[in-house]
């Protein structure tokens, strides 16, 4: 696919490396670091970028008068002037912790041809000139920051440049004339490129670059229910080996947002350099997104005769469960039960090495559905236990999960109505309902994912994803292999 021109300053803009990032209510709960390999890469994309970019600058006519010698005044035009080539031979990008960074260029070309005409009296002349200059030299800096809707800024702080030797040749009839004053046309034409250059830089950040950093998506709908919030909690920052973007990565409920009652943990990224691009994501995320969708009821489940599979042994009635529980079968023969599902609390992800498990508590409510009425009678409840593996992935710029069981169900009469039974009969029955029901209602779910805060035309693909220590918690860290896939592409191992 076609490359954005403007993808490599976004790609900077999207991090670095800190050992710690953030303390307190704005540590983010998402981070995106681009380590200097990711840098040298971007430099040389950048570098040609900008040299298309110079190679558009409008070198306007000249035109005057000179005095020489016995031929008296003589008035001259140079016009159509165009840039044939502009050649970027050395370029370095250097970071500034706490200031910006700064793109250096040094030791550049430019070629520029035009057309000249020499008028004296009645007498008019014309021919072609090509002017060749050396030693171009750029310094720009370019300051981070973020505004108010959260989303990243880039500025030029800082523009300047300096033109070492400027040549001209002339060619046609009294080209020799016009080899008499040719330093004050290279000094006219040396001058409007110190102006053009700069101009360039600015307007390119100012209409290219700004306007592509708004559409990083500062909050992402991911359904009905709940939304992403991915504004940045801080500016991005710059330190001496790349450069950190951190984001809220904050769910809320589209319905009615209220504040969260836990923070995110402060994020320690590993110490490693070796991919072009990092990115983390805490604990914070999937449990802000556990808590919204706990709210609105997302995890409960009604389980009722019909939602079990065809070969399922053991149905929702009291014939099948009165081997189990006797006095179901005498209190309310050949009846049809139905079971309510739902977590005590919003479950929280636990992120240990190489692993990632919740731990929810569950309540699990029997019902007796009388015939020929609607109405229901309780029957018994119970307290569900059990620990739960996750799988995170991430595929075509979202971040999918996938749940699997990672011990059976316990249970633990909380009350009943029809006398005491022993509970430890109903878990295998409970356990299948579990595995052939509700895991594969919750991973149809989580197999859509969410989304990553991705600008316009940025792809990822062929992540790694590890497991990594975060401050005192545990967090998730994807080294990408060949990902910002027609913006960044990172070399892959």
């Amino acid at each position: 696919m076609m490359t954005r021109p403007y993808c490599v300053v976004v790609a900077l803009l999207l991090l670095a490396e800190v050992s710690r990032l953030g303390e307190g209510a704005s540590n983010p709960g998402f981070v995106v670091r681009i380590t200097r390999k990711g840098l040298e890469y971007a430099r040389q994309y950048g570098m040609a970028t900008l040299k298309k970019e110079l190679s558009t600058i409008n070198v306007p006519d000249l035109s005057g008068s000179f005095q020489v010698g016995w031929v008296g005044s003589v008035r001259y035009e140079f016009k159509s002037l165009r840039i044939r080539s502009f050649q970027i031979r050395n370029s370095d990008l250097s970071l500034l912790p706490g200031r910006g960074v700064r793109t250096s260029l040094s030791n550049n070309y430019v070629s520029i041809r035009g057309n000249w005409k020499v008028e004296k009296a009645f007498i008019t002349l014309q021919g072609t000139f090509d002017l060749s200059v050396d030693g171009v030299s750029i310094s720009i800096y370019l300051n981070l920051g973020k505004d108010g809707s959260g989303r990243p800024t880039a500025s030029v702080a800082h523009c300047s440049n300096s033109i070492g030797h400027v040549s001209i040749h002339i060619s046609g009839n009294l080209s020799w004339l016009l080899n008499l004053f040719h330093e004050r046309i290279e000094n006219e034409l040396k001058d409007i490129l110190k102006q053009e250059i700069c101009k360039i830089v600015r307007t390119s950040t100012s209409s290219h670059l700004e306007p592509y950093l708004r559409t990083l998506p500062v909050a992402l709908m991911i359904d009905q229910v709940a939304g992403i919030d991915y504004s940045l909690v801080g500016a991005p920052q710059v330190t001496s080996q790349g450069l950190d973007t951190p984001f809220k990565g904050e769910f809320f409920s589209r319905s009615q947002r209220s504040p969260v009652s836990f923070d995110a943990p402060p994020i320690r990224l590993p110490q490693e350099h070796d991919r072009m691009a990092y990115f983390a994501v805490s604990q914070y995320v999937f449990n802000t997104a556990s808590r919204v969708y706990h709210q609105a009821g997302h995890m409960n489940f009604t389980i009722r005769n019909e939602d079990s599979p065809l070969d399922f042994p053991i149905h929702l009635h009291t014939k099948s469960l009165g081997a189990v529980i006797p006095q179901l079968a005498r209190l309310y023969p050949n009846t049809e039960l139905e079971l309510e599902i739902s977590p005590e609390s919003a479950p929280f992800l636990m992120f240990t090495p190489e692993n990632v498990t919740f731990m929810p508590v569950m309540n699990i409510q029997a019902f007796a559905l009388l015939p020929n009425s609607s109405n229901r009678k309780p029957l018994f409840q119970l307290r569900a236990r059990t620990n739960i593996s996750a799988t995170v992935s991430v595929s075509s710029g979202r971040v999918l999960g996938s749940l699997t069981p990672g011990s059976k169900l316990k249970l633990e009469l909380k009350h009943s109505n029809i006398d005491f039974f022993n509970v430890g009969l109903l878990e295998s029955i409970f356990n299948y309902y579990a595995s052939y029901i509700i895991f594969p209602s919750l991973n149809a779910k989580l197999e859509k994912g969410f989304p990553l805060p991705l600008p316009r035309d940025t792809y990822l693909n062929s992540l790694e994803l590890q497991i990594h220590k975060v401050s005192e918690k545990w967090g998730l860290v994807g080294s990408p292999k060949n990902a910002w896939e027609g913006c960044f592409r990172v070399d892959g191992y």
